[in-house]
């Protein structure tokens, strides 16, 4: 829906399309190299050529227009759900060029215009390797091209016949491989798109809500994670029909799509991040919103049966997780839920191994945590008398760390090697939350970090209780 009258126009325009020039000239070769098997043997020579370069190059451009094409149409789609009208100025043939693309709302609030033009740009990336039928052809197609060739080396006289057929495996294969790139390239030259927001108003401005549940979907995580949720908010917390729930650090609304339906009468949301909150009420991703800070939350005291957080309280620093813990105590009846919930694979260790080793080098004078990449945790050996050490240190420990160092003296006690879930870094910050939560006067009710079989759960749940 083209306008030209724009008063104030937001404009997106991604300098990474200029680039696919340096993909698409060496993949136009090889696509040449694959046309010239697929032409006709008897051809001249000079027309062959010239024929498979020009259809090397079509295909190449295509692959271009088809990246930067679908790229815009989620930027467009997003724009259209949340009321702008567009314009795309630029050639996307043009491997050279990076088509604008102008967003108009004449009418509305400046900075809620700003914001909503934000939520545009983070929607143009997929988040996630896309499932594409060429993308799931490729390895066929190079099994394929791997049988005729080894068919031409037994029966040459074939070759008038299998050439072709081996020129069109190969171009799916490399057409395959050329999308691949082009998405990898996407994924690392738009890595602004990355960040959720670059709002000073947010915490965790690298916490992209969408990127997450790209993530999640892809990965096929979701019909457990839902059951998961249900077990866990019904039967551990007992929340029922009627119950008032906050939920914090909401993001965009994941969490709401995924509730038992009953639970969602009384359910409201609290986030800090505009963008976040913004996104979530314009897509109907829940009912009441308020754009409240964990750590000062709006709400009269003894309002709420439960406060839950997904993928939220240990993404709070040491002193914020304090205050928060003081406002969900105030907030909750006597008796009241406190819910923390975790997606395993989504947490980056780097945190949780720095808390550990800043406690090790007092106790110990080493660090006793590795990180192996950013999902695994890789503990030292230590001897018995450094065990014992790090147990007797960790009774010392006083203040917000306190919980980190018994975490882990547990981790070292019963063996660094007994549960695979110990190289979790999500595992082990969550049993430091759980001391956490103990410090801060709640009740145990229930977790899924106890002894078990050393695999974990699709999600890990603490569930503590407001003293009445």
């Amino acid at each position: 829906m083209p306008q030209t009258d724009t008063p104030r126009p937001f404009l997106i325009r991604e300098s990474w399309m200029s680039r696919l020039w340096l993909p698409a000239l060496p993949a136009a070769l090889l696509f040449s190299a694959a046309f010239y098997y697929m032409l006709p043997l008897a051809a001249p020579e000079e027309a062959r050529t010239g024929a498979a370069l020009a259809l090397g190059t079509a295909a190449a451009l295509l692959l271009v227009y088809r990246q930067k094409r679908e790229h815009l149409a989620r930027h467009i789609a997003e724009a259209e759900l949340l009321g702008f009208s567009w314009t795309v100025k630029g050639c996307l043939w043009n491997p050279a060029g990076a088509p604008e693309l102008r967003l108009h709302l004449p009418q509305g609030d400046p900075e809620e215009d700003r914001l909503l033009a934000d939520l545009v740009k983070i929607c143009g990336h997929p988040y996630g390797d896309a499932r594409r039928l060429l993308r799931r052809a490729g390895g066929p197609a190079l099994a394929a091209a791997a049988a005729i060739t080894l068919g031409l080396g037994k029966a040459p006289w074939l070759m008038p016949f299998l050439a072709p057929l081996f020129g069109l495996a190969a171009l799916v294969f490399l057409l395959s491989r050329g999308e691949a790139l082009f998405d990898r390239l996407e994924r690392g030259l738009s890595a602004r798109e990355a960040l959720a927001t670059l709002s000073t108003e947010a915490d965790y401005r690298q916490w992209n809500f969408l990127s997450l549940e790209a993530k999640r979907d892809l990965a096929g995580r979701l019909p457990a994670m839902k059951e998961a949720i249900d077990r866990v908010l019904r039967g551990e917390a007992g929340l029922a029909a009627g119950s008032a729930v906050l939920e914090v650090g909401a993001a965009g609304g994941f969490l709401w799509k995924h509730i038992p339906e009953e639970l969602r009468a009384n359910w409201s949301q609290a986030e800090k991040d505009p963008h976040a909150s913004l996104y979530a009420r314009r897509h109907c991703n829940g009912a009441r919103f308020h754009l409240a800070d964990v750590k000062s939350l709006p709400f009269p005291a003894a309002s709420f049966d439960a406060v839950v957080g997904l993928e939220c309280f240990d993404s709070l620093s040491l002193e914020d997780l304090g205050r928060f813990l003081a406002e969900a105590a105030r907030v909750l009846k006597p008796g009241g839920r406190l819910v923390h919930l975790k997606d395993f694979p989504d947490w980056p260790g780097s945190a949780i191994a720095a808390r550990l080793n800043a406690f090790g080098l007092r106790a110990l004078r080493r660090e006793p945590v590795s990180l192996d990449g950013k999902l695994e945790l890789r503990f030292v050996p230590l001897g018995a008398a450094d065990i014992e050490e790090l147990a007797r240190a960790a009774g010392r420990e006083a203040g917000p760390t306190a919980p980190y160092a018994r975490a882990l003296a547990t981790v070292y006690s019963a063996g660094a090697d007994s549960d695979r879930r110990f190289r979790l870094p999500m595992f082990v910050s969550a049993l430091a939350l759980r001391e956490t939560f103990l410090a801060a006067g709640f009740e145990l009710v229930s977790d899924s970090l106890g002894p078990g079989a050393g695999r974990p759960e699709v999600m890990a749940h603490i569930v503590a209780r407001r003293p009445a």
